[in-house]
């Protein structure tokens, strides 16, 4: 349990926001499905309920999927400035033009 404390202590607020943000609208869905199950007619699920459980799914799936892609392209994005930098301080002439790669 510490370490996990730990590990929510060095996420920026703008994660904690989408995190919370995903926890509540799948809270949000859940108990809606569950009350939906006692309601009239007892036993069966509108199909506007099923349909906001969907764009709930969609939603929280996009927040996790944006923040994956962006901190992977953080690192990738790091790692060519970290080589760029280290060539210009071996050529210690003039500056080179940079060269970086555009990858998908």
């Amino acid at each position: 349990m510490k370490h996990l404390k730990e590990e929510f202590d060095k996420l920026s607020f703008k994660e904690v926001l989408m995190y919370s943000m995903c926890f509540v609208c799948m809270t949000a869905a859940i108990v809606c499905i569950f009350l939906s199950m006692y309601m009239e007619p007892r036993g069966e699920i509108h199909a506007s309920v099923l349909t906001y459980f969907g764009l709930s799914l969609g939603f929280c799936g996009s927040i996790f999927g944006i923040s994956a892609h962006y901190s992977s392209n953080e690192a990738t994005f790091k790692a060519q400035i970290l080589q760029l930098v280290e060539r210009l301080e071996a050529s210690k002439g003039g500056p080179t033009p940079p060269t970086i790669s555009v990858g998908a």
